[in-house]
């Protein structure tokens, strides 16, 4: 069957409440791993804008670190110039005023990506999601041709197991009713002395 593309509406995302699908468990089950480009190709761009995301997050915690340790120590020299005369800190005020600024501007670049990061891993997730869903229709449609073919196996096996069972009865009980009947005609000494001729010496001994 050709897919010219899956067309599904974004807004299913949110009315499913689908989730970040290469952390869910039964997607990494059924999807995970199965030799399919496209899913493994978005896959991994999904993967690095986490991986982006959890970055900016950790940049941003360190330098509003770093900004609170660069105005902390502003205060401080500032004291030490107005309170103590000691005028040789004045060139370290100007340093750590320049350094907060450079914090701001990095600060506000990465308030700019983690704004923007979400809607990306979200539309990532889409496209992962529609990959998942042509490959799984696929392979739904595969998989139910060989269900069929392997039921229809397992039938003819079933009907041949059926006939093997009815050959063995039939076998057992013309078996069982033989020997009663030559026991009944020849008595026990006789069938013995059959079963050690015939029996355990091979049927040539009858001729």
């Amino acid at each position: 069957m050709a897919f010219k593309g899956i067309d599904l509406d974004e807004d299913i995302i949110q009315k499913n409440k689908i989730p970040i699908l290469i952390y869910d468990e039964n997607w990494q089950k059924l999807f995970g791993t199965v030799d399919n480009k496209n899913i493994q190709y978005i896959k991994d761009e999904l993967v690095a804008l986490i991986e982006k995301e959890r970055e900016f997050k950790k940049l941003k915690e360190k330098l509003q670190n770093d900004k609170l340790h660069a105005m902390k120590m502003i205060l401080g020299i500032a004291d030490s110039v107005n309170n103590e005369n000691k005028i040789e800190n004045i060139n370290l005020l100007d340093e750590y005023k320049q350094k907060i600024e450079d914090i701001n501007e990095e600060l506000e670049d990465i308030m700019y990506q983690l704004e923007t990061l979400p809607q990306d891993i979200r539309e990532m997730n889409f496209e992962l999601l529609k990959a998942t869903v042509e490959y799984g229709y696929r392979e739904l449609k595969t998989k139910e041709k060989k269900l069929n073919a392997v039921t229809g196996e397992l039938e003819t096996l079933r009907e041949k197991l059926k006939d093997l069972i009815n050959e063995k009865h039939d076998y057992e009980e013309w078996i069982d009713t033989t020997y009663s009947f030559l026991h009944g005609m020849l008595g026990s000494q006789e069938m013995e002395k059959l079963d050690e001729k015939i029996l355990d010496k091979g049927e040539s001994t009858w001729f």
